[in-house]
């Protein structure tokens, strides 16, 4: 799989936010017809270049560093993750392979004997490089895929890899956050392959898309809900346990002042 994330995304693409993606559909939609004043016509078209800056982003491929567990996590833990190709930002800012993105995990709740599945909401506020600069970011996670031997294990083991054997429960703990929303009865699934190396995971197309993360059955990955998260994850009758190596393509743009950014 690793060739799949080796390539080089600098190309310039719609952020994948709730609000970008809202944008982005909008931008699909029949003009409106133009109007007779042309004073009207100046502003509308002299504004028509900063909406557009302002809904670019950069797609890039990257990897946790760090594993994240809903039955051992807390809001406020760190998230890290770095680059694993270079990228460029609209703005010009680089971001050479193996720069640093770290966040933090804004929602988690995990699975209990009363509350039967997991969510996990993480964010990355800003991007490092190996020179230590750091630099502001909004940034929407639009694909994951989970190490292959995740799924070998899930496969293997049973009741292992997180899955629950029926009527079991974890234990309730955990950060103590409000009950998790149920994901919805029937789940997307990732296309199965006898090959798991082949597998990678679906990319989000809309605000209210879901995907399946590949090579974990039964997690799934929606468009974040807020300006501040960057992904946001469910999990049917199991914890998420996204381990260090956990791969992931992320739409990246700059924090602009007055923008809320970190």
């Amino acid at each position: 799989m690793q060739h799949i994330f080796t390539s080089t995304f600098t190309r310039v693409v719609p952020l994948a936010s709730v609000a970008v993606l809202s944008m982005t559909l909008s931008a699909q939609m029949p003009a409106a017809p133009q109007s007779s004043d042309p004073m009207r016509q100046g502003a509308s078209q002299a504004s028509a270049p900063t909406q557009a800056k302002a809904i670019q982003a950069a797609s890039l491929n990257a990897e946790l560093t760090k594993s994240i567990d809903t039955k051992k996590a807390k809001t406020g833990d760190e998230v890290a993750a770095k680059t694993t190709a270079d990228a460029k930002l609209p703005d010009g800012t680089d971001l050479p392979k193996g720069t640093k993105l770290v966040g933090n995990v804004v929602e988690v709740s995990p699975k209990s004997k009363e509350q039967k599945n997991s969510h996990l909401v993480i964010s990355l506020s800003h991007a490092v490089t190996k020179e230590g600069k750091e630099v502001p970011i909004h940034a929407a996670v639009t694909s994951m895929t989970g190490p292959a031997m995740a799924q070998s294990m899930d496969m293997s083991s049973p009741g292992g890899g997180g899955m629950a054997p029926s009527g079991g429960g974890d234990s309730g703990g955990g950060s103590g956050a409000a009950s998790a929303p149920a994901p919805s009865q029937s789940m997307p699934t990732a296309s199965t392959s006898s090959d798991p190396q082949t597998q990678q995971g679906a990319m989000l197309k809309s605000a209210q898309d879901r995907v399946p993360v590949a090579n974990m059955p039964n997690v799934v990955l929606s468009a974040p809900t807020t300006p501040d998260s960057a992904g946001v994850l469910d999990a049917q009758n199991q914890n998420i346990n996204l381990s260090s190596g956990t791969k992931f393509t992320v739409n990246v743009s700059a924090s602009q002042p007055g923008q809320g950014g970190e």
